[in-house]
């Protein structure tokens, strides 16, 4: 497995291995790769949905099977997200997985299938590293300080 940092704040690309056939230390070393950069990429895996919920469960127990969204097929926990003719996207805003929850997933698992060549980008941020480079009186004001997220665009 390799492991390659892609910005200074955030983000790794993962190559060298099959997402469809990982050993417990294959498991532990992408759980690491995940806590060091928070967002981890691996490109080109034809991965299974029996691969993707085990990849899932390595993290921890899956969220419930979405009360809205469909699914792949058999796999109730995946959401199966769609665009195109008559399917429009809904999440064309900055998309933010499930923090409005009391106690929010750790972690979130895209596995994007069919990608446009143009948009259809999915574009990740560090709080942590824009909190991280704040100057220590926005940091003062800032303390203290609760935010509110919710369904936003969602409740429609």
């Amino acid at each position: 497995m390799k492991i390659e940092q892609v910005t200074p704040a955030i983000g790794a690309e993962i190559s060298d291995i099959c997402l469809n056939q990982m050993s417990q230390k294959d498991y532990d070393d992408v759980y690491r790769a995940l806590i060091d950069h928070k967002v981890i990429f691996f490109r080109d895996q034809d991965l299974t949905p029996e691969a993707h919920l085990t990849f899932a469960q390595s993290f921890g127990e899956p969220e419930p099977p979405h009360p809205i969204y469909p699914h792949v097929e058999g796999h109730p926990h995946i959401v199966l997200l769609k665009s195109g003719a008559g399917s429009t996207p809904d999440t064309n805003d900055w998309h933010k997985d499930l923090t409005f929850k009391s106690n929010p997933p750790f972690t979130s698992i895209l596995h994007a299938i069919e990608v446009p060549d143009v948009g259809g980008d999915t574009l990740w941020s560090s709080t942590h590293a824009a909190y991280a480079a704040l100057p220590d009186m926005w940091k003062q004001h800032l303390e203290g300080l609760e935010a509110m997220h919710d369904m936003g665009t969602f409740r429609n």
